[in-house]
């Protein structure tokens, strides 16, 4: 490749709005060949966790054979050399629920806890950081209630947070919230809103050095399993998701995504979607192509930014579970001989509240379900390439609510609440208020 080819591309690079989609789509593939590595790191993981995270300098994994969170340097990641996260408390949970302050002189974790009502559930935890020991351990808040709270994301400055949770309102699922730090301590959660919350998963939340939110989901349009999107940070809040390109993105799960301060380093992983397998991988900047003079002009550019040119916006994946057109359609009611409780077609202006079990590729999947030992029908219909399986109708939030916690207990830990204006999907969260 010349050394004028090389430049050109350098500049649909930094100017991508100036290309063609076919321009744009080349400089992608040339800047994922040319202008960064992906390795496999030599931790020999084995599980039950395949994600990592970082503290300081050091990459957070979970030992093999011990189940404990350990540190290695990240410039020789390596099994053997490991040692404790923190020298007066051992951890073992997920590596990348662990996110610090700028300074590292506090902490957040998820960590979870058991209660009779409502199962095992996790909670975000702080902690206060001095010489590899931690203190202070206290939950947060806005935690206490009966809802899951997992992987924080705080900002170098710790004014903000990002957590994935199944509060209400939600979308599906777990949903990425928003917290700021006031004066009076931490503001009141706030979802992120449908345009980044799907009817799948949001998870592994992380704020890189520009504030640019990175996160896995399986609701977004993508290559299959857990993909890893970005939405860019506009000075005060978040765009649409974009999904980081094939380059990084497969049929298997690519989880917790991080990029560890002062390092032109990535981390993330990818496992195997039955969860039996998976490995943790760096991403580096390619030293053979950094004295190009297409490279000159983003020299100075983070490995974030660098990446985040990656996704394009403009490119719509479809997942193989989604060959039907994105439209919302409304299903008949499926019913059962003896449908218990019936469901019935509410006026258009009605607002009622239905509790969504799961999702399928097919429609009329599951014509019934069995909850505490009761018949139920369910109500299917089609939103954002899947059909979704409801159970149950109600006037309230807090009715709706109550049956949800037995559709956990029943083996349907994804369950969540959603409202519905006659008979169509309604997405406004002031109606849960």
């Amino acid at each position: 490749m010349s050394v004028l080819t090389l430049y050109l591309i350098g500049i649909y690079l930094l100017f991508p709005a100036a290309a063609n989609d076919s321009c744009y789509s080349d400089s992608l593939a040339w800047q994922a060949e040319e202008r960064l590595l992906i390795d496999t790191l030599d931790l020999n993981l084995t599980g039950p966790c395949y994600d990592v995270g970082f503290y300081l300098d050091n990459i957070i994994f979970l030992k093999p054979g011990e189940a404990i969170n350990c540190l290695t340097p990240l410039d020789q990641a390596d099994s053997a050399s490991a040692r404790p996260l923190f020298t007066n408390k051992q951890f073992s949970g997920s590596p990348a629920s662990f996110s610090f302050q700028g300074d590292y002189k506090k902490g957040y974790y998820t960590w979870p806890l058991k209660n009779d009502a409502f199962g095992t559930v996790e909670k975000i935890f702080e902690m206060a950081i001095e010489e590899q020991e931690v203190a202070g351990l206290r939950q947060l808040s806005f935690t206490t209630d009966q809802y899951r709270y997992l992987h924080p994301a705080v900002s170098s400055n710790d004014s903000v947070m990002v957590f994935s949770s199944d509060r209400l309102p939600t979308s599906g699922g777990l949903d990425l919230f928003v917290i700021r730090n006031t004066l009076d301590g931490w503001s009141a959660p706030l979802s992120l809103g449908e345009e980044i919350n799907s009817s799948g998963h949001e998870r592994y939340a992380f704020l890189d050095s520009h504030n640019n939110l990175w996160f896995s989901s399986t609701g977004h349009s993508g290559y299959g399993g857990y993909d890893i999107f970005v939405c860019p940070f506009n000075g005060q809040n978040w765009d649409h998701p974009q999904n980081l390109g094939r380059s990084f993105n497969g049929p298997d799960n690519e989880l917790g995504i991080c990029f560890p301060p002062d390092k032109q380093v990535a981390l993330f992983s990818r496992t195997d979607p039955s969860g039996s397998g998976g490995m943790a991988l760096q991403v580096s900047l390619n030293r053979a192509t950094s004295s190009t003079s297409a490279m000159e002009d983003t020299s100075s550019m983070t490995i974030s930014l660098i990446m985040l040119k990656l996704a394009d916006p403009a490119k719509q994946v479809v997942k193989r579970s989604q060959a039907e057109p994105r439209k919302e359609l409304v299903q008949p009611p499926v019913r059962t001989e003896n449908p218990e409780p019936e469901i019935q077609a509410d006026p258009p202006w009605r607002v009622s509240f239905r509790v969504q079990i799961k999702s399928s590729e097919k429609a009329e999947s599951t014509p019934s379900v069995t909850i505490d030992g009761k018949s139920y029908t369910s109500y299917e219909y089609y939103y954002k390439g899947s059909y979704r399986i409801t159970v149950g109708q109600f006037e309230t939030v807090a009715e709706a609510n109550a049956f949800r916690l037995q559709c956990k207990k029943s083996g349907f830990e994804q369950a969540f609440v959603a409202a519905f204006r006659g008979n169509k999907r309604e997405t406004d969260p002031s109606v849960f208020k």
